[in-house]
């Protein structure tokens, strides 16, 4: 009864594995990469292309700084396009609302673990999902310059995230 016993608890063991492994090997990473993108003196965006591992998909990642219109960089946005449309956000489109794929000054000041959205953002795709981590950011002091110059106002300076991209 014993050997029956210890036998039962391997067969389970061993499907439980066979199990976790082939829902591994479903799973493909296509690229991971913590980023961090620094304000220098024209304020660039940050951009990389994602391939799949069967070469079918090809998509573009950016960080894109948004100006404020007195100067100084007030959000980042998170995009991603696919090759026939470079600029065109699968994430979706600005508006006056928030967005999970744009990132405020003020969820930053206020802490990115409070926003709505929460630190960690996932996007599905029709291929795959894009996992976004923010780690942080340092905050500047001012925005705009000359007789607009408002002091109370932050700004970005830099910006750190975690990137997962990977297959559905």
């Amino acid at each position: 009864m014993r050997l029956f016993g210890i036998r039962s608890c391997f067969i389970l063991i061993c499907i439980a594995l066979a199990l976790t492994c082939v829902h591994a090997q479903g799973i493909a990473v296509w690229y991971q990469k913590r980023v961090t993108w620094r304000y220098g003196s024209e304020g660039r965006a940050w951009e990389t292309a994602i391939v799949s591992p069967d070469g079918k998909e090809q998509y573009r990642v950016a960080l894109i700084p948004l100006w404020a219109v007195e100067g100084g960089i007030i959000a980042m946005e998170i995009l991603v396009a696919n090759r026939e449309h470079a600029n065109d956000n699968l994430l979706g489109q600005r508006d006056d609302q928030p967005q999970p794929f744009v990132i405020e000054v003020k969820e930053l000041r206020r802490g990115i673990n409070r926003s709505r959205f929460g630190s960690t953002r996932i996007f599905n795709l029709s291929q795959a999902t894009l996992r976004v981590e923010i780690k942080g950011a340092r905050l500047g002091n001012g925005v705009g310059s000359g007789s607009m110059y408002c002091r109370d106002f932050k700004n970005i300076q830099e910006f750190t995230a975690e990137f997962s991209f990977e297959s559905k």
